[in-house]
């Protein structure tokens, strides 16, 4: 059984990938990535020799589910994940500016850890403002810094915080960059 499922392989998300596995906190058979891009499966298939599902009704969820998906990608991902069993399953999310309490209204009493990653975790030196939803545990928090810390700096913060973490260290500067540039 998988440990970890990674709902979307873009480049957070292989970061992610990437850092759970040199950090070998999980080893390839403990890890299952949907993503449906065909090139970006492909590539991720040759490049870290894990399971990869191109249709999400294939994936066996593991005990996370690390959801690195767009925004507007996530009804669509959401409506999969419901129609799954996910008793016990704790939920990983990146997404940006969606809190827990979305998560948890959705899909009910669901353990959420909510991550803003910034962009220098592509090269292992970024920053996590990660935050605890309503009926996340202690364990579900060791977890996720284990899989991070590797990529960067974990910092624990409230809910209500996120907002700001993401302007400060998360899309902000991107946009900021990216207006400069």
């Amino acid at each position: 059984m998988h440990v970890l499922s990674i709902i979307g392989c873009g480049n957070m998300g292989e970061a992610i990938l990437e850092g759970v596995l040199d950090s070998a906190v999980l080893d390839k058979s403990g890890i299952a990535v949907f993503e449906r891009d065909q090139g970006r499966r492909d590539y991720i298939q040759k490049k870290y020799s894990v399971s990869v599902y191109d249709r999400f009704g294939d994936i066996r969820l593991g005990q996370y589910v690390l959801l690195a998906v767009k925004p507007q990608d996530l009804p669509e991902v959401i409506n999969g994940l419901a129609s799954k069993e996910l008793e016990e399953k704790k939920l990983i999310s990146i997404v940006a500016g969606v809190p827990s309490t979305y998560f948890e209204k959705i899909l009910g009493k669901i353990r959420v850890i909510r991550v803003m990653p910034n962009t220098c975790a592509l090269v292992k030196k970024g920053v996590f403002a990660v935050s605890r939803g309503t009926y996340a545990r202690k364990e579900d928090v060791a977890f996720t810094d284990k899989i991070l810390s590797n990529l960067g700096q974990v910092v624990f913060v409230e809910e209500t915080l996120q907002n700001l973490a993401t302007a400060l260290s998360g899309s902000g500067p991107a946009y900021f960059f990216l207006f400069c540039k």
